[in-house]
């Protein structure tokens, strides 16, 4: 999955012209959405972003970084990048479904994953957490 979602982070950053690198820092912050995968594999997946990367990408998406509805704005990130890794799973002969963004709000620390990627674009960091599921 790894490899699936890293692709999938390069794709959306590629796609809005941000330089994309991955980073190490453990401090995860920022707003989030869950998003299901089930199929030949189980996961969800959360994608946090500081209100840094809400107004960079609303920048680039809508011309204002004052433009967006926290909301929407982050359940749509998760749903381009998990959307995107989706096709890029399906190239890779992995099939799976995901469902609709779920918003949760503020990260906070009961959210469990057992594995998370930090990656910066622009000088912002932010993060995709993976928690396996059975069934």
């Amino acid at each position: 999955m790894d490899l699936i979602i890293k692709k999938a982070v390069e794709n959306f950053a590629e796609i809005l012209g941000l330089e994309l690198s991955e980073c190490s820092d453990e401090n995860i912050n920022g707003f989030v959405s869950k998003i299901e995968i089930k199929g030949d594999r189980n996961y969800f997946i959360y994608v946090v972003v500081p209100e840094q990367k809400l107004e960079l990408v609303s920048e680039i998406l809508l011309g204002d970084k004052d433009a967006y509805d926290l909301e929407d704005l982050t359940k749509e990130i998760a749903n381009l990048i998990v959307g995107n890794s989706k096709v890029i799973a399906g190239e890779m002969g992995v099939d799976y479904n995901i469902s609709t963004p779920e918003f949760l709000g503020e990260y906070n620390e009961t959210i469990e994953f057992d594995e998370f990627k930090c990656f910066q674009v622009n000088g912002v960091r932010f993060f995709i957490l993976l928690r396996r599921i059975n069934g």
